[in-house]
């Protein structure tokens, strides 16, 4: 493991994920990685070891079950064990991906993952259902307008207080960034081309501003 990108989901882990295999750093596990591998059933056992006292918590033999021939990590699940990876994979580089401001994530937050969580259909028939009711309940207990903010905030203390305490070199990286500080801090050189700007989310969100903007015409 070379690189734990363990920035909340919304801060451009996505275009970080993307910039890391194109620096040579891959492959690297994104959410997108989760249902494309059927690894649903092993992060459910995690997220019961850690918040719910069922099972062995995960560690590096663990992880390695689901990350094993991965070199980075990026977005969630993953990102939700910040502590575990931190601890099971100590010779890993750590960035924070970050947003500029709370409002700018949550407003992000709201028009996709929580969005797309209050509007599935019941039963949802998605392999990913399961998962996801998981984390929204632990992560902002199944209410992210209200607890996202502090949620955000205390997660990206968490980070910065076990990379400072463990003595790890941390990067904070805000979407705009671009090659410069991200190379630097891999030691890596600079490549020419653009950095890569990606978003499985963007045809959603523009379902979503699309959808309030009727909702305001037909007021």
């Amino acid at each position: 493991m070379k690189v734990l990108v363990l920035g909340m989901p919304r801060t451009g882990t996505q275009s970080l994920a993307d910039a890391l295999e194109r620096l040579g750093i891959g492959p690297v596990y994104h959410m997108r990685e989760v249902g494309k591998n059927k690894h649903q059933g092993l992060w459910i056992e995690a997220l019961d070891a850690k918040f719910e006292g069922r099972g062995e918590p995960y560690d590096r033999e663990k992880f390695d079950r689901i990350l094993g021939s991965y070199e980075a990590v990026a977005d969630y699940p993953a990102a939700i064990f910040a502590a575990e990876l931190l601890s099971a994979y100590p010779e890993a580089r750590v960035i924070l991906s970050v947003r500029h401001s709370e409002d700018a994530w949550l407003a992000s937050m709201e028009s996709t993952l929580w969005h797309a969580h209050t509007h599935q259909p019941t039963p949802n028939p998605s392999p990913m259902a399961p998962l996801s009711a998981k984390y929204h309940r632990h992560c902002w207990g199944d209410d992210l307008p209200t607890h996202g903010r502090t949620a955000y905030r205390e997660h990206n203390a968490l980070v910065r207080f076990l990379a400072e305490s463990s003595g790890r070199r941390l990067l904070e990286y805000a979407p705009g960034d671009g090659w410069e500080p991200l190379c630097e801090f891999l030691g890596l050189e600079t490549p020419a081309e653009p950095f890569p700007r990606s978003d499985d989310w963007a045809a959603y969100k523009r379902m979503v501003e699309a959808e309030k903007g009727k909702g305001k015409r037909d007021v």
